[in-house]
């Protein structure tokens, strides 16, 4: 394996153990052992677990953004359209159809390391807020689109989108089904964001 491979492969397995097991559940050497490599490799690669643990989140997070993307920056359907295909395709791929429930890799870091760590709480809170202004952009376009009333506010919207689903997550986690899911997308499009 070329040094890139193996650091790609340990972020791929340490973002998959991470996401189910917890930060602190998962220590380097189950990655180790899960990534096929010796030890040498993870700190050829990495100095500490937390620096590991800022690349597994970038990782994370660029790909929530190319699933956000795909998903908002099509302009065929109404805003309110791709906005609630997108929470129907997370509950596709992160709800119990998808396997067990482990949540969102974000919201369980800010839960277990953003108060030890305040490297790791930026970065953090930098793709929540990239979240956020995404769906803010889409909301802003719903309003333009006369899709919901002008006086909504889209940022505050958007905000409101990410901490809620967030918490639906964490439910969604601790019950195993996909129902705080969508209760969470039945109230957003049936209540907050009916036109």
């Amino acid at each position: 394996m070329s040094k890139q491979t193996t650091k790609e492969n340990l972020i791929t397995v340490g973002l998959d153990l991470i996401r189910s097991a917890g930060y602190t559940a998962t220590g380097i050497n189950q990655i180790l052992e899960a990534a096929k490599v010796p030890k040498g490799s993870f700190y050829h690669h990495f100095t500490t677990k937390d620096e590991f643990v800022l690349e597994v989140i970038q990782r994370y997070a660029a790909g929530e953004q190319d699933r956000w993307e795909k998903f908002l920056n099509d302009s065929n359907p109404s805003p309110l359209k791709r906005l609630r295909r997108y929470f129907k395709d997370l509950i596709a791929t992160y709800g119990r159809r998808g396997g067990p429930i482990a949540g969102c890799l974000l919201g369980n870091l800010s839960l277990e390391v953003a108060g030890q760590n305040d490297e790791i709480r930026k970065l953090l809170a930098g793709a929540f807020d990239a979240w956020q202004a995404a769906f803010a952009k889409t909301i802003q376009e719903a309003i333009e689109k006369q899709e919901v009333p002008k006086t909504v506010k889209a940022d505050d919207v958007a905000a409101l989108l990410v901490n809620n689903w967030e918490g639906a997550q964490t439910r969604a986690k601790t019950e195993q089904n996909d129902r705080p899911l969508e209760l969470f997308v039945d109230n957003v499009f049936n209540n907050l964001l009916k036109g």
